[in-house]
């Protein structure tokens, strides 16, 4: 039996009331402040594993929450190429309240959860939810999944190859490792060697925007994943 965690970082594109960081609408509604359609299917999978969701309230802009608390685009300048002007003369204590506000609380009541199924069932997955844009690099971006893992850590590449070949088995093409390195930073990568010695596995899964821009496509990753996940919690 696995204990299931779901979490979606990039959840919106929205700021706090009242904040104005100089971006206009249009940059805030794309991927350099949020994951469109990550968030529907961690909400997806929550609805059919009977789970909550733990979800970024505000976008990246504002604080990443992918990122861990001394990292230097934790609070970014710049995101995915646009300048953020809100954050280019923050000073040091209104840094540090951010963090304090938003992005410790997030990742403490994440770290419990893992810490609490850790305990009552001896292990662990976290799932967290991302989308990429293909046309960033479109020569490489040519699949619909990527599950992102550390393939040192043994426990948890079992659970990804498992994942991996049960989305394909459903039509996905899906990659380990892709778009992005299954070792940067991000909040698996992080919690990964917290808990290092522990059953702990973080999965960082991405969905690429041709998938969750489609009508229906968010449904069908949520659809795949679901009944592997359950599958994993009843072992």
């Amino acid at each position: 039996m696995i204990g299931l965690v779901l979490s979606c970082e990039h959840a919106s594109w929205t700021l706090p009331p009242g904040v104005d960081l100089g971006v206009t609408d249009d940059v805030l509604r794309s991927q350099a402040s949020w994951d469109p359609g990550a968030y529907e299917i961690a909400a997806r999978l929550g609805e059919a594993l009977g789970l909550p969701v733990h979800t970024g309230a505000f976008s990246r802009m504002w604080v990443d929450l992918n990122r861990g608390p001394e990292h230097p685009d934790v609070v970014p300048r710049v995101s995915y190429g646009a300048l953020v002007p809100g954050n280019q003369d923050l000073d040091p204590d209104a840094r540090a309240r951010r963090l304090a506000e938003y992005h410790a609380p997030y990742w403490e009541a994440v770290r419990r959860d893992a810490r609490a199924r850790l305990l009552s069932i001896g292990a662990c997955l976290q799932v967290s939810s991302h989308s990429f844009d293909p046309a960033l690099d479109p020569s490489n971006r040519r699949f619909d999944v990527g599950v992102l893992y550390d393939p040192a850590f043994a426990f948890e590449a079992e659970l990804a190859e498992r994942l991996t070949f049960g989305l394909r088995a459903t039509g996905l093409d899906v990659r380990a490792n892709k778009p992005y390195s299954g070792v940067g930073p991000g909040i698996t990568t992080s919690l990964r060697h917290e808990l290092a010695g522990q059953r702990y596995a973080g999965i960082q899964l991405e969905t690429s925007f041709a998938v969750t821009l489609a009508p229906g496509g968010c449904a069908r990753v949520a659809d795949a994943l679901a009944p592997l996940l359950e599958q994993l919690r009843e072992g």
